[in-house]
């Protein structure tokens, strides 16, 4: 992931929001953008999910996100089918603002490489 400054990042970011909310016609947020790379991930389609999935999908992108970056190990599946993680020590002490910042930069390179299902 190649540095970038703040204006870069931030309308970097603010063209992620808007391709994910035309091609979901939504108002697509940060949440919004890790459900659906959660979905992307475990390879399901849209569909009804219940308060629990959605959020296991969301921490999956969210891990996901963090593997690419070197942050995170995934370890092996849990007996439903999720991936289990492994965090760095270096991700344990860094401050969530900063956590979130790393994950959104992320997902606007895994967006870059991936399309939507």
């Amino acid at each position: 992931m190649a540095d970038m400054t703040a204006e870069e990042f931030e309308r970097e970011w603010d063209e992620l929001v808007l391709k994910v909310s035309k091609h979901f016609k939504v108002s697509a947020e940060y949440e919004f953008i890790l459900f659906v790379t959660g979905i992307q991930e475990m390879g399901w389609g849209l569909r009804e999910f219940s308060k629990t999935e959605k959020m296991d999908l969301i921490n999956v992108a969210r891990c996901r996100i963090l593997v690419r970056q070197g942050y995170i190990k995934e370890t092996g599946i849990d007996a439903e089918g999720f991936p289990i993680f492994e965090a760095s020590p270096k991700l344990k002490s860094m401050m969530p603002s900063f956590q979130n910042q790393l994950i959104k930069k992320g997902l606007i390179d895994y967006f870059k490489t991936v399309e939507f299902a």
